[in-house]
């Protein structure tokens, strides 16, 4: 019976979770970005009003 609830469990606290960081609602102020070529965007040109991912990365 142990084996059954455990499982269960977890799953619900970890539904928990991903909906409060869901419900959150956080946004990212409209800042202005340079581009790889050298000209500069802001982030309300790619955005239509939906989610949007954004991968920082670097070269050393």
């Amino acid at each position: 019976m142990k084996k059954v609830y455990q499982p269960a469990i977890i799953l619900i606290i970890l539904l928990q979770c991903s909906m409060a960081a869901a419900l959150k609602n956080d946004k990212v102020p409209n800042s202005k970005i340079k581009m790889l070529n050298g000209r500069y965007a802001m982030l309300s040109d790619f955005n239509d009003g939906g989610p949007m991912i954004i991968n920082f990365w670097t070269t050393w």
